[in-house]
């Protein structure tokens, strides 16, 4: 996914800036996850975990984002509908 053009702009069907902060979140999840598994120093674990579940939380805000914004364009759709007829 190129992220240098991190914005499209056609937030309507899509919204690639939510897409790709969502793809991040995931990514920083698996590598957590991954310190988490190999690290023994029980601290460091709890710490990592706790990150875990902040990005997690990051990627449920960011879908509640998405699911607002279809919404939104739902009722504007509607909207213009009502005037075409």
């Amino acid at each position: 996914m190129n992220t240098k053009n991190e914005c499209a702009h056609t937030c309507k069907e899509f919204c690639n800036a939510l897409e790709i902060a969502t793809l991040r979140e995931k990514e920083a999840i698996i590598q957590y996850d991954s310190l988490r598994d190999e690290c023994n120093y029980p601290d460091v674990k709890v710490i990592l975990n706790e990150l875990i579940i902040q990005r997690q939380k990051s990627i449920r805000l960011l879908d509640e984002a998405k699911i607002l914004i279809k919404t939104k364009f739902e009722v504007l759709d509607q909207i213009q509908d009502g005037f075409k007829t």
